[in-house]
């Protein structure tokens, strides 16, 4: 790889690696490459303002650089559409574990990696967990369902059957004892058969209302269930005055069950 030949020319680099797929041996011929620095603390600043030409003496001329807020780095694009993340940590702020599966492609002084690469340890199943900030969310967003289309927000209420959704993913993984690592765009791997066909039965919704509150009737059916029975499981609270203070405010205003 170009960036494990061409950086530790540069003496100010002093370790190179990757995390994301190519890190973990998932990668397929979709996969982003997600390359890391860590960067003497005296150099962060050049690097704060020349990432991307460091970037591109990677991939060579891109169609798009742009930086990511609050990283000294950040992503870009090809004309053949590959992306690439270069992502610099200075000496004095970097994290060896980090990350959930690092390659090492150059450590100069083979302090940064002593052990070389890092294993990744999420997604697999495991013991199954309860997750509460999930659950409070997920409540939180039906509930203000009331005030997205009482005020006839069409496009925020479609947009809204994502956000619950996201929630019942999560549900989901804890059922499975799976805490995700993987990047946003893999996820099939991390659910069961039974998860992924519930979650493909979500009914289609556009901008109409009766077909988004349709759509939120069955991700809250299958919240409900899920979720008292893997709060049972874990032995952990369910959260029942709010969720019943959530199905009144729902029943009074559409005048239909959401369970």
């Amino acid at each position: 790889m170009r960036a494990r030949e061409l950086l530790p020319e540069d003496e100010r680099i002093l370790a190179v690696y990757l995390i994301g797929s190519y890190a973990t041996g998932a990668a397929d011929r979709y996969s982003d490459v997600d390359v890391h620095l860590v960067v003497t603390d005296d150099s962060a600043e050049w690097f704060a303002e020349h990432w991307d030409d460091v970037l591109r003496k990677l991939t060579g001329p891109t169609v798009l650089a742009e930086g990511l807020p609050g990283m000294i780095g950040g992503l870009g694009i090809t004309a053949e559409w590959l992306h690439v993340d270069l992502i610099v940590h200075p000496l004095e702020s970097f994290v060896r574990d980090q990350y959930d599966g690092v390659k090492v492609l150059f450590d100069r002084d083979g302090t940064l990696f002593p052990d070389g690469d890092i294993a990744p340890k999420g997604g697999r199943a495991g013991e199954p967990y309860w997750p509460a900030v999930n659950v409070n969310l997920f409540f939180y967003f039906l509930g203000n369902l009331v005030t997205v289309l009482g005020r006839d927000e069409r496009i925020v209420g479609n947009q809204g059957i994502g956000a619950v959704r996201d929630q019942l993913i999560a549900l989901m993984l804890a059922e499975r004892g799976v805490r995700r690592t993987s990047g946003a765009k893999r996820l099939n791997a991390l659910l069961s058969d039974e998860q992924r066909a519930t979650l493909e039965a979500i009914p289609a919704a556009g901008t109409d209302p009766a077909d988004i509150i349709v759509a939120n009737q069955y991700i809250c059916r299958q919240f409900i269930t899920r979720g008292t029975a893997l709060a049972k499981l874990t032995d952990s609270p369910w959260p029942t005055e709010f969720v019943e203070a959530t199905l009144n405010h729902l029943r009074n205003h559409f005048q239909v069950n959401f369970t």
